[in-house]
Parts: C-alpha cells; structure tokens; sequence
C-alpha cells in the first residue's frame, strides 16, 4: 500500500517508484545494492520529491503563488504526520486570490509546528 497525502504527493511516489523499479530490472539489482537503493529514494523523496509536492499542492490546487522556499516549510502542513493525517488547506481555494498566500503562510504558522512528518 502507498500512503499519500495528496495528488501530486501520489503522482510524484508513483513516479518515483517506477523509476525504482525499472533500475532494478533493467540492471538486475539484487542484494545488499537493492537495499542502497532503495535507501536512497526514501533520502531523495524526503529531501526533494516532498518539496516538489507540496510546491505543486501549493501552486495548482490551492491557487497560491508560494515560492519553492516556502514548499520546503510547507511540506510540514502537506504531508502525513505520524497518524496519517494531512492538513488539506480546501478553505485556501475560497478566499480572494490575492488573500491566499497571506493566509497559507498564517496556517503553517498555526496549524505546521508541532506536526511529525512520516518518513516516507
């Protein structure tokens, strides 16, 4: 099972599995180096890929112009916590589009900094 919080979460896993998994078949990766690599795309979804997802989150769905800076801070609100549970910002989308960025920074400042991230 994936776990996902969002739309561009899912698409950017997927994706990122595929890659995985079409390395790993193509190059016949087996053993301890299946595990490297593995590794290493649980580090790169963490490190970037969340970044991305929550940028994309941010821009398309909610209608914001929220820089790749404030993703990084973002991801906080975006992704699943330890319970699985994300927090979705829908009342973003009803606001004037000039109020939405303001507003978006103010519910990370609320709601983001006692959240967990999951790992992956």
């Amino acid at each position: 099972m994936i776990f996902y919080s969002h739309i561009w979460d899912a698409l950017l896993k997927l994706a990122s599995i595929a890659v995985l998994v079409l390395a790993v078949v193509s190059w016949k990766i087996e053993g301890w180096l299946f595990w490297l690599l593995v590794a290493l795309w649980m580090i790169a979804y963490r490190q970037f890929l969340t970044i991305v997802s929550s940028w994309l989150y941010a821009r398309i769905s909610l209608r914001t112009n929220a820089t790749f800076a404030e993703a990084k801070e973002l991801r906080r609100l975006f992704q699943l916590d330890l319970s699985a549970k994300w927090i979705p910002m829908k009342e973003i989308k009803k606001l004037p589009s000039d109020q939405r960025h303001d507003a978006l920074l103010l519910a990370l400042q609320k709601a983001g900094a006692g959240r967990k991230a999951m790992l992956f």
